[in-house]
């Protein structure tokens, strides 16, 4: 019985470190992409600006627990017979904010303004392509509003709390603290040989 509870506190002990494990590593992925973002549009500062056509362009409400907003979606075509085609989702800086509980009420006519708003600016404002990679590309306003620096922040929530769990979930996995404690021991000896 007590080597059935000894294996099972082990065994759930091991389920959390890996747990952990995971979730750090999603955290590291996640500030690996915004680091990818923030070097291109960094980089997008010298890319020549291009003229782009919208396909398709929609607003979708967002929510946190104590405001809403708007994001806009949208897909570009561009280049040489407008072939190319990007696609981004992008929250604008300054669309309406509203407060919840209740939430807002936005009419038809309020939101198709609002549309037409962002998109016919998304539209004016074009793409900048890069020159030797003309897949690679993103959005003026984007690159104008310095938005590399969002994602620094970004890149410094995530990278932080990826080396936060992955630590934790390394000094919390089983066994561990049995294969410390005697390497411990073994240097107290030679410490005190040296005193000697």
């Amino acid at each position: 019985m007590q080597r059935l509870f000894t294996w099972a506190i082990t065994f759930f002990s091991g389920i959390r470190s890996i747990v952990l494990i995971m979730f750090g590593i999603v955290f590291l992925v996640c500030a690996g992409m915004a680091l990818y973002d923030a070097v291109t549009l960094w980089q997008a500062r010298d890319w020549p600006s291009v003229a782009a056509r919208v396909d398709q362009c929609s607003m979708n409400m967002r929510y946190s627990k104590q405001d809403s907003w708007w994001d806009v979606s949208a897909t570009f075509s561009y280049g040489d017979d407008f072939a190319r085609h990007y696609q981004e989702t992008w929250t604008p800086p300054d669309t309406p904010r509203y407060s919840r509980h209740p939430d807002p009420i936005i009419s038809e006519s309020e939101q198709n303004a609002l549309t037409k708003r962002f998109c016919d600016r998304a539209v004016a404002e074009g793409l900048r392509v890069s020159p030797d990679h003309p897949w690679m590309a993103w959005r003026s306003e984007a690159v104008a509003t310095g938005e590399w620096k969002t994602n620094v922040v970004m890149i410094s929530v995530c990278g932080l709390g990826a080396l936060i769990l992955i630590a934790l979930g390394v000094s919390l996995w089983p066994g561990r603290e049995a294969a410390v404690k005697p390497v411990n021991r073994k240097k107290r000896p030679q410490a005190a040989r040296k005193k000697v």
